[in-house]
């Protein structure tokens, strides 16, 4: 077993070092070579049977963690918490001594993870972008989610931001002569925001996914917040939904197609709480409104649902992202009346892979919709670079069958998105990475990525370009045309000390001969 099976922080709580393995600190203190015992009731391990037993019970809740995820030095503190959490858990297993699996996994483990490395490209990318950044309404924000979206004009997008640090959830028109920032409502953490009619008035509003809670937490503190449009430009606040574990994301469509809006909420949780819920909506007056929620996955980690008609029957679908052990992705089949028929489309090869977002996109131009695939996160104790981290494409192949592809490594990926930016008629990706500085001193001095491009230069093939290093300070990104201009713009959301919420990267297009944007 390993941290990673219980991720103590996961979906943005940027404090997570202060709390994360706590409970195991007594065990985590014993030296390696000091007789720490089997937990209470274990016999002792045969050594015959030492691998096949590690295999058992590392393997029991989760996938078996392989000994090269994590160097050497750091698997006694890893299978100790594993064994921390087993005894909270109450199962009646029969684990063979700590100390026997600890020299199970040191003898296995490199002393380092290795590094990877990256072909020089062999061309400049076919973009360029000029950086635009406007300060928030509060100093040093903290973005978890930005969009781009049309909110008070119907043919213009504009950019939407939650800052997890202050409770806001705000908008700014890029294209305004003088554009600023301006408080749409306030939701203690606010997570994700989706742009949707949800009441049918014609007036734009909010569906937010508060976390509830900075730190992470078991407790029922998340909430579904919905922020109404009104005539004069003000939004109300209503709670769709509380008393549950930390939401992470909230999706809306007419699933049982009734002429409204259902809502699917990720209840991210923690370690003990946490599922996916069907939000039917009821509501009969507005000024009140009504939905019945039913649990339709008892998993706690759900990081994103996005939704799409998949089978292309004509009904939405959804998709989620279930993190934590889990580390697995999940299309939820519409069935009629509000029944949904769960399919793995994807299950990690182990439980540290950190998965940190999907994004559902034609990434091939084949007609089907394919998934953009990250797992980079690093919110665990110890802060380690981890070479299996990256970004990962699940291409479409029909009949829900999904063929991954290993796209690229990216330390703390934790967003990518895709779209054209280079001009060849093929989609490109934008990454973003979260290496918080201080867990990850060496991000400036080493240049770490950043924000990388990949263009694909031909169907199916990808060059890498870095665009940014050293400021690692990003959990999300957003694209959309935010000038007119025909061209995708990026969004980047800050998450570190800087006073500026997002970045906007103008796309100026191909460069010239003299290395300039058109």
């Amino acid at each position: 077993m390993n941290a990673s099976t219980r991720r103590p922080g996961k979906v943005w709580p940027w404090l997570t070092a202060l709390v994360a393995g706590a409970g195991a600190v007594a065990i985590l203190l014993r030296s390696p070579g000091q007789d720490s015992g089997p937990p209470s009731g274990s016999p002792p391990a045969n050594q015959g049977d030492l691998v096949a037993e590690v295999h058992r019970f590392c393997g029991h809740c989760h996938r078996y963690p392989p000994a090269d995820t994590f160097p050497r030095r750091h698997w006694r503190q890893e299978v100790g918490r594993g064994y921390q959490f087993y005894e909270n858990s109450g199962l009646a297993l029969h684990p063979p001594p700590l100390d026997e699996v600890v020299r199970y996994y040191e003898t296995r483990a490199p002393e380092e993870l290795p590094l990877p490395t990256f072909p020089a490209p062999d061309h400049r990318p076919a973009a360029r972008f000029e950086h635009i950044g406007l300060r928030g309404p509060a100093a040093q924000p903290k973005v978890s989610n930005v969009n781009i979206a049309c909110l008070s004009d119907p043919q213009r997008p504009e950019l939407i931001a939650c800052d997890m640090r202050h409770g806001h959830v705000m908008a700014m028109r890029p294209w305004d002569q003088q554009p600023a920032w301006r408080v749409l409502g306030r939701v203690p953490n606010p997570a994700h925001s989706e742009v949707i009619d949800l009441d049918g008035d014609g007036i734009k509003d909010l569906l937010v996914a508060n976390l509830g809670s900075f730190l992470p937490t078991d407790s029922r503190c998340g909430s579904v917040v919905w922020l109404r449009g009104g005539q004069d430009g003000k939004y109300t606040r209503y709670t769709l939904l509380d008393n549950v574990g930390r939401v992470a994301d909230v999706r809306a469509a007419d699933f049982r197609g009734t002429g409204q809006l259902d809502l699917i909420v990720a209840c991210f949780g923690w370690n003990e709480i946490g599922e996916i819920i069907f939000l039917e909506n009821h509501t009969t007056n507005w000024s009140q409104p009504c939905f019945v929620p039913r649990v339709l996955d008892t998993r706690h980690g759900t990081i994103h649902v996005p939704v799409i008609d998949l089978n292309g029957d004509g009904r939405p679908d959804f998709v989620a992202l279930i993190s934590q052990e889990h580390e697995t992705i999940v299309a939820f089949i519409n069935e009629g009346n509000g029944k949904f028929a769960p399919k793995t489309l994807f299950a990690g090869d182990h439980p540290g892979l950190g998965s940190s977002g999907i994004e559902l996109v034609d990434l091939n131009n084949d007609g089907r919709p394919d998934i953009l695939y990250t797992h980079g996160d690093v919110l665990d104790q110890p802060y380690l670079l981890k070479p299996y981290h990256g970004v990962d494409w699940l291409e479409n192949k029909g009949d829900l069958n999904f063929e991954h592809h290993e796209l690229t490594t990216m330390y703390g990926v934790h967003r990518a998105l895709a779209a054209e930016f280079c001009g060849r008629g093929l989609k490109d990706i934008i990454a973003v990475a979260f290496l918080p500085e201080e867990g990850f001193p060496q991000r400036g001095s080493q240049k770490l990525d950043a924000v990388i491009l990949l263009e694909q230069a031909r169907p199916g093939e990808f060059v890498r370009h870095t665009l940014e290093t050293g400021t690692c300070d990003h959990v999300t990104c957003a694209l959309g045309d935010l000038y007119g201009s025909g061209r995708m713009d990026v969004a980047i959301g800050n998450f570190g000390g800087s006073d500026i919420p997002v970045t906007i990267w103008k796309n100026g297009g191909p460069p010239t001969k003299s290395g300039q944007a058109k």
